[in-house]
């Protein structure tokens, strides 16, 4: 006997105000308060963008684990700091570099684009050198999150 995957998607589905199996009620949504952006979106804090570059910088130097900023950045841009990532520690395995630097954020640049939108580089002093972060920030579920981090 096989099982069609498909069967088991098609389903009828409750009408609004009654109970699900697992018991939870069916409440419409209003797609247009959905699809449409708050009037007024915030600027991003420069606290809150200099931390996420400083903590993206840590977590391309393999400091700390990309997990750690979850919430403050999408799926895509953990992907672009894990490749990062891993140039990197090609690279230092291919020059015998093993040093480790304190992060410390310096200058700011914040650039808004349409309103759910901005981009940001932050300058980050080592010992060594100075790198700098470019992300780019969307305003989504009432917060900003980064969906590119890129560290140069």
């Amino acid at each position: 006997m096989s099982i069609n995957p498909v069967s088991r998607l098609r389903r009828s589905h409750p009408a609004e105000g009654e109970t699900t199996h697992e018991g939870r009620h069916l409440q419409a949504v209003d797609t247009a308060e959905a699809t449409h952006p708050p009037s007024h979106v915030p600027d991003p804090s420069s606290r809150f963008i200099r931390a996420l570059a400083a903590q993206a910088f840590e977590a391309v130097e393999g400091t700390r684990s990309i997990s750690q900023l979850g919430g403050s950045i999408t799926f895509s841009a953990a992907r672009l700091l894990a490749i990062q990532r891993q140039a990197l520690s090609e690279r230092r395995a291919i020059y015998g570099d093993q040093r480790s630097c304190a992060p410390s954020p310096g200058p700011l640049h914040l650039c808004r684009l349409p309103p759910r939108f901005a981009e940001a580089s932050v300058a980050i002093h080592t010992g060594l050198r100075t790198y700098a972060v470019a992300l780019r920030l969307e305003w989504s579920h009432s917060r900003w999150r980064a969906t590119e981090i890129f560290v140069l």
